[in-house]
């Protein structure tokens, strides 16, 4: 079962945002921000997954990608944040059902009401 749920967004100003996670209890830093944008950038400007290991975690995270081949909005990353000893790929397709219903809220906001929904739906994986 996943930590928890990351909506990170990247400002050119500010750099990585965080826009919202679940629970409310996970521990977020901006190194941690910083760590899955990056994952992502360095990869590509399309839409796509990434998966990371950290020093005490993995992460599993979609990008909504920059330019003409955004989904939804641009430059949002949808991440699960995963005990050390949990296999990313496991979550990919459960994953791309989440971050659509969640970037299809970002603008007007509504997708923090629906995370903890969405975190139930996890527990199924």
């Amino acid at each position: 079962m996943p930590l928890g749920i990351l909506v990170i967004h990247w400002d050119n100003e500010i750099g990585p945002e965080n826009e919202g996670f679940y629970p409310d209890s996970l521990k977020i830093t901006n190194n941690l921000l910083t760590q899955v944008y990056s994952s992502h950038r360095y990869q590509s400007l399309k839409p796509g997954f990434a998966s990371i290991s950290l020093k005490n975690n993995k992460v599993v995270s979609f990008f909504s990608g920059v330019g003409d081949n955004h989904i939804s909005v641009e430059n949002y990353v949808v991440a699960l944040l995963l005990r050390r000893d949990e296999k990313p790929h496991k979550y990919r397709e459960v994953l791309k059902k989440i971050a659509a219903s969640i970037l299809d809220k970002i603008d007007d906001g509504e997708f923090k009401k629906i995370l903890p929904d969405l975190y139930k739906e996890l527990a199924k994986v």
